[in-house]
């Protein structure tokens, strides 16, 4: 039987993905090739993926060099299954390459077949380290449907949230194995794929095979991980003087610009600030760590935040399309300082929570960020954010609302301030927030009703501390 050359090629991670970068493969020319094994570490929108292999065979060539930008669909590498010349390697990667060149712009990312009579498994995706499992909540097309790159296939439901299952392969969806409603491990079989000339024999024949294997490898893992991004004078800039010039934009940098864009332009914003005497809660904050407990004022504020908002649910929820997204779970987005940008991951489930729990998951989280190992589990399904610049000496700020969500709760300083109390000038320890909201979702008035709760937690905190 004569062998056969597959193309590896830039994934898409993801709807918004457009371009990734290859930052460095992890097996070399000549390398065998299993299913489930680690191909290479692709970066995108701040993470590091781990690209798996979906099928077995031998690395016979790296087209894409470590830390080449590539598009979606570019061609990276390409392996083969049997005994194949290493002219006829070449030749593949040489038609590959012209075909894509005279191909429109809008139709490069599709994957083109060279072992078209070779039958692709389409499986339950991993989508972030948890994941061990997911329901197949609705097919989007038929058997029979041509595929292409990127294609919406399916909808996936994993840990409460709907996922568009996308084609990193195209051909046509010769059969479908899952049905709607099976919930199913990851790596299980949902479908097969395969080129229009492939005989329904040939997918018996195909899935025959498949139920004499003892194991259903997935078809693409993701293992996140978030590595840190170049240093200053890794950029170019020369310590301690002013100059002249451009540099380029660090990776992390170019996708905090792409994403607080977004948001500013398509997210009307409304503001809202109230100041907030936070002297009880100082004082919990010192008598918890006396006793033991490490928990902090953000701490309190996001525990407050969780109690607040079930009162005033809107304020945890999202604009999407013509239609408002309502969330049960009160997962806080804590924005994180890095010395390249400034990352987000969630604190999930806050309202069910106590305050020493959410300290611990805080200081887990910001060691995570700042030791570069943030996977995708701990930086999405956020409904709320707060975003907390008060150690900076920062009395008062305005944040921008991230990506699906409606609000951002900008945190200032505790400070001394004259206060008036029956009559009497005092000192009181004083706070202010500004929410910064989506007046689609919400107005001004809703959002100043939530402050009101918020504040009223907050200067009485005995009721979320117990």
């Amino acid at each position: 039987m004569s062998g056969t050359v597959h193309e590896l090629t830039m994934p898409k991670w993801g709807l918004t993905m457009e371009e990734g970068t290859l930052v460095k493969w992890l097996l070399d020319e000549g390398d065998q090739i299993e299913v489930g094994m680690a191909i290479a570490e692709v970066e995108t929108d701040k993470i590091v993926n781990v690209m798996e292999a979906n099928q077995a065979g031998i690395l016979a060539k790296k087209v894409a060099d470590e830390d080449d930008v590539l598009p979606v669909g570019a061609l990276i590498g390409v392996f083969t299954q049997g005994d194949v010349p290493a002219g006829t390697v070449e030749e593949f990667v040489k038609n590959y390459c012209a075909a894509n060149e005279s191909e429109p712009a809008e139709e490069t990312a599709a994957a083109p077949s060279a072992g078209g009579s070779e039958p692709y498994r389409l499986t339950m995706p991993k989508w972030g380290l948890t994941m061990e499992e997911g329901t197949l909540v609705k097919w989007l097309i038929d058997e029979g449907t041509q595929i292409e790159l990127g294609m919406a296939i399916a909808e996936v439901e994993t840990d409460k949230i709907v996922n568009s299952l996308e084609a990193t392969h195209a051909g046509v969806l010769k059969r479908k194995i899952a049905e709607e409603g099976d919930e199913l491990p990851v790596g299980a079989l949902l479908g097969v794929i395969a080129d229009a000339s492939v005989s329904d024999q040939d997918i018996d024949a195909f899935l025959a095979a498949e139920a004499t294997e003892s194991a259903c490898p997935s078809m693409t893992e993701e293992a996140p991980v978030v590595t840190a991004e170049e240093s200053n004078a890794e950029a170019g800039i020369p310590a301690n003087r002013m100059v002249d010039g451009l540099i380029p934009l660090a990776r992390m940098r170019a996708s905090i610009s792409k994403t607080v864009t977004a948001s500013w332009t398509t997210i009307p914003h409304y503001m809202v600030t109230v100041a907030i005497d936070m002297g009880k809660a100082e004082a919990a904050s010192r008598e918890l760590k006396q006793a033991g407990n490490k928990v902090s004022i953000n701490d309190i504020l996001i525990k407050a935040i969780a109690r607040a908002v079930q009162s005033y649910p809107l304020i945890n929820a999202a604009f999407a399309d013509n239609s408002i997204a309502l969330h049960k779970d009160v997962n806080i987005a804590v924005a994180i300082g890095l010395d390249d940008g400034v990352i987000m991951p969630v604190i999930k489930e806050c309202e069910n929570l106590t305050v020493q729990q959410i300290g611990m998951r805080s200081r887990e989280l910001v060691d995570l960020a700042k030791n570069g190992k943030l996977g995708k589990a701990e930086l999405s399904d956020g409904t709320f954010a707060i975003s907390n610049m008060g150690m900076l000496g920062v009395e008062d700020f305005i944040a921008i609302v991230p990506p699906k969500m409606s609000a951002i709760l900008g945190v200032g300083m505790v400070k001394d301030e004259p206060v008036v109390r029956d009559g009497n000038v005092v000192v009181a320890r004083m706070m202010r927030v500004t929410i910064s909201a989506d007046h689609r979702v919400h107005d001004g008035a809703y959002a100043a009703k939530f402050l009101g709760e918020l504040k009223s937690i907050l200067e009485a905190p005995e009721a979320i501390l117990s």
